[in-house]
């Protein structure tokens, strides 16, 4: 069978993983091999914790973008709120400034590959030359990482996890990768927040206006309901599901 792929736009591309998702689920194919996180989350993968705290983690994917990311970094530091950044090596590269802007002021840093690749043979490659970058730029090594556009395989997880990260998701989707304006942003985070967390925002990949507007009343609609904000690494913390007694 000669099977053509034409790749669109990352928006494009992404809605049709997601139709693509449901007709697999509905005609009985396994997600054991590839999993689509909208739908389902994989076994071995984070993207949430079991707690009772008050407590979530804002992340953004796709910078640090020159037109966007200052503008996130500005919202956040006003708000006084901690993120977790997961970002793409060649835009760490190419915006070295904003990156150690971002980690200065007490931000996570964590791998989303190199080039945005959607090819899974390319994952632990692109993890380690991102590795590499920000080994490079900010003498440290991120123990998260996050796979371009949240697709995984049983083949991806062990790669990831050879090379001692953690994969991790997300359970609250903003969908602002769709720009339905910043009230739709809002209302989809705000509508299904829960305790323990890990949204999914963007701070690059493409027109991020609408993130940058919904961003401050976001933080400020779920301080009211009593919520606080941590990195996706003190988000483990607050796990509280203990350990089956054998």
């Amino acid at each position: 069978m000669d099977l053509r792929i034409i790749i669109f736009s990352r928006k494009g591309l992404r809605l049709s993983m997601m139709v693509l998702g449901l007709v697999l689920l509905g005609i009985g194919i396994r997600y054991t091999d590839l999993a689509f996180p909208a739908i389902t989350k994989h076994p071995g993968t984070y993207y949430l914790v079991h707690t009772e705290e008050k407590v979530m983690a804002l992340t953004f994917d796709d910078g640090p973008d020159p037109l966007y990311t200052g503008y996130i970094l500005d919202v956040l530091k006003e708000k006084n709120v901690k993120a977790t950044f997961f970002v793409l090596g060649e835009c760490a590269k190419n915006n070295p400034d904003l990156l150690i802007r971002a980690r200065r002021e007490g931000h996570e840093i964590g791998n989303h590959g190199y080039s945005h690749t959607y090819t899974p043979s390319k994952f632990v490659q692109e993890l380690i030359r991102t590795d590499e970058v920000l080994q490079e730029l900010l003498q440290e090594r991120t123990a998260f990482y996050r796979p371009p556009g949240g697709v995984i395989s049983n083949a991806v997880l062990a790669g990831v996890k050879e090379q001692g990260h953690i994969l991790t998701l997300w359970s609250i989707d903003s969908r602002d990768w769709v720009n339905p304006g910043p009230a739709q942003i809002i209302q989809n985070v705000v509508n299904n927040s829960f305790p323990g967390g890990i949204i999914l925002l963007h701070d690059g990949g493409e027109k991020r206006e609408q993130t940058i507007r919904a961003l401050g009343p976001i933080i400020d609609r779920l301080r009211e309901q009593g919520y606080r904000f941590v990195t996706v690494s003190e988000l483990r913390n607050f796990e509280s599901v203990k350990p089956v007694q054998k």
